[in-house]
């Protein structure tokens, strides 16, 4: 009979590719998470609340990253000598919490693109209504994140072979099974609630989609039907009718117009940019939090033992919701321009005061 330290040592071994690939993703969410804390904070501005939720946002998924990897780790590596009830409670408390946040969050953001493009003159979210907001979804997911504090407990038990006595400490849940059905009707609720966020947030979503690609076309037809400056032929005739302070006028005028345009240009291409920053973002939620839930009713409710590489690759799912929260800060440097731009500068000047 082995004791419970070298089962745990085996377990770990197992399930070594598996840690690699979270610490991996762990050390990248915490980074990420970080680097968009501080430029939303304290560099990019936001004077029309547009990216209000992205620091609330990443600091949801900073503590997710930790939660979620922190927890992983002591799951994989201390799985038969789990001595902290405490730890053996939060963590899958927190990891549930800021899942739920996340996606709350998601649905918030998607409400407010949805008032600023399709409603625009329509009542918005103020700063005070944002706060409450927050207020309110940190609620709901701690309210709902509450039942694991109960189905989740150390499990201590003791196995005799051939006169010798072994003690393990298991994080299990409270019915004495490694498979809960309480669990898994728990994980059912989730999995429904979650399928009305997503639906409730793709309904946001859709008109915002449609009211991007109606203005891009508007924009085409426009251009298309608007003979370029350049193209303007002006004798020398009307030249000399001009003259020449006219004519330099002209020229500013059409100077004025082309920075105008391009200015405009701009800020069109960072709004539709920031509109499909946020549909992405909800999309990686939506991949991530339903392969996890769907992979964890499954592994619950088989009978048989998964072992080998398929143990690494169910865990891998199981715990996909991870994804989610280390993704939303490289989101944010593809897309949004004023982002990339302040994090450009923010570099160089760290390099030049070198």
């Amino acid at each position: 009979m082995e004791d419970a330290e070298t089962l745990s040592e085996e377990y770990s071994k197992a399930l070594l590719p598996n840690t690699i690939i979270q610490l991996i993703m762990g050390t990248l969410g915490v980074f990420g998470n970080c680097l968009v804390l501080l430029m939303y904070t304290k560099y990019v501005e936001d004077n029309k609340g547009s990216r209000y939720f992205i620091p609330v946002l990443a600091f949801v998924d900073l503590i997710g990253t930790v939660s979620n990897v922190t927890g992983f780790y002591m799951r994989d590596n201390m799985r038969y000598n789990h001595g902290s009830d405490f730890l053996c409670k939060m963590f899958p408390f927190t990891t549930a919490l800021t899942g739920g946040f996340s996606a709350h969050l998601t649905f918030a953001i998607a409400l407010q693109r949805y008032l600023m493009i399709c409603r625009p003159f329509g009542q918005q979210l103020s700063t005070q209504r944002r706060r409450v907001f927050v207020l309110v979804l940190f609620l709901i997911s701690t309210a709902y994140a509450s039942p694991l504090l109960k189905l989740n407990k150390i499990q201590v038990y003791t196995s005799a072979l051939n006169n010798v006595t072994s003690n393990f400490s298991t994080c299990a849940t409270s019915n004495d099974t490694y498979r809960s059905s309480d669990l898994v009707q728990y994980l059912g609720v989730l999995l429904f609630f979650s399928i009305i966020n997503i639906f409730v947030t793709s309904i946001l979503y859709i008109p915002v989609i449609k009211a991007i690609y109606k203005r891009r076309l508007n924009v085409r037809r426009i251009q298309a039907n608007t003979v370029p400056d350049g193209n303007i032929n002006i004798s020398s005739r009307e030249l000399q009718t001009f003259g020449v302070g006219e004519n330099a006028g002209l020229k500013n005028s059409t100077q004025t117009n082309d920075e105008n345009n391009k200015t405009s240009r701009k800020d069109r291409e960072a709004r539709k940019n920031i509109s499909v920053m946020y549909l992405v973002i909800i999309i990686v939620y939506v991949v991530s939090y339903g392969t996890s839930l769907v992979t964890q009713i499954y592994h619950f409710t088989k009978t048989e033992e998964i072992k080998g590489y398929k143990r690494n690759i169910n865990f891998l799912f199981m715990r996909f919701q991870l994804v989610n929260h280390i993704a939303n800060p490289y989101i944010y440097w593809y897309y949004d321009l004023k982002f990339r731009k302040e994090l450009r500068r923010f570099c160089c000047d760290k390099i030049l005061k070198k």
